[in-house]
């Protein structure tokens, strides 16, 4: 494997590799954190992960003041979002089941995405996916403001 100064290609192929390299860290995490959010719509409780005290994952229960929830994993890279994956269920006005999976460089442009509501495959507004960037950074700055962990 290649790599300039140990820095992969941010492609879906480095970023896959990203992810499967977080993945393995996961079994054994040097370090977690437990920490809440709140907004107008919408509350969580996540665990932020750790390997050489930088953020590398966020693992989300995300529940809306309306009947619904999400779980949402995050994976981080140098301080950035690269990979999401959210499960969502809402009840209002009818059941709905959504699925999203992201991949985003460093400046936030989507890369790729996979969404699924209710089994069918559909297409992902930029106001999605900005929604979804912006929880993340969110997420991220109550981490670094926060963590006794992460290096500053």
């Amino acid at each position: 494997m290649v790599s300039s100064c140990g820095r992969k290609e941010y492609t879906e192929k480095g970023i896959l590799e990203i992810k499967k390299e977080i993945d393995s860290l996961l079994y054994n995490p040097e370090a977690e954190e437990q920490f809440n959010w709140g907004g107008a719509e919408a509350y969580s409780n996540f665990r932020a992960y750790y390997h050489n005290a930088k953020l590398i994952f966020i693992n989300e229960d995300y529940r809306y003041r309306e009947p619904g929830e999400a779980f949402n994993r995050y994976y981080f890279k140098d301080g950035n979002l690269l990979y999401f994956v959210g499960r969502e269920l809402t009840y209002l006005p009818d059941k709905q089941f959504k699925n999203v999976e992201l991949m985003v460089d460093p400046d936030g442009n989507v890369l790729a995405y996979d969404f699924v509501i209710n089994g069918q495959r559909t297409g992902l507004d930029s106001d999605d996916s900005k929604k979804i960037i912006e929880h993340a950074r969110a997420l991220e700055k109550i981490v670094r403001e926060r963590s006794s962990i992460l290096s500053k």
